[in-house]
């Protein structure tokens, strides 16, 4: 099964890091959500909860702040000004 890596970084520290299913986070265009395959994207994080749907079946639910999502080549990077796992 092909899986999207995942990060997610604040400024103190790696937040998050594994593989996933699906990430849905809030971007200035609107709620997206990334699976594996996605066409390339660099889009702005806006206050909000980042949904990422582990490759085991859980849901892990991140809280963000400003900052900045990218995919490429199924991999998903988010760096935020803060971010904490609710």
């Amino acid at each position: 099964m092909v899986a999207l890596a995942v990060e997610l970084v604040s400024p103190e520290k790696v937040v998050f890091e594994g593989e996933a299913e699906m990430v849905v986070a809030r971007t200035t265009d609107g709620e997206i959500a990334f699976q594996p395959g996605h066409v390339p994207f660099l889009g702005v994080l806006i206050p909000g909860d980042i949904r990422v749907y582990t490759t085991d079946g859980a849901k892990t639910t991140i809280a963000v702040e400003r900052g900045f999502v990218e995919i490429a080549h199924d991999s998903v990077s988010l760096l935020s000004d803060s971010a904490t796992l609710s």
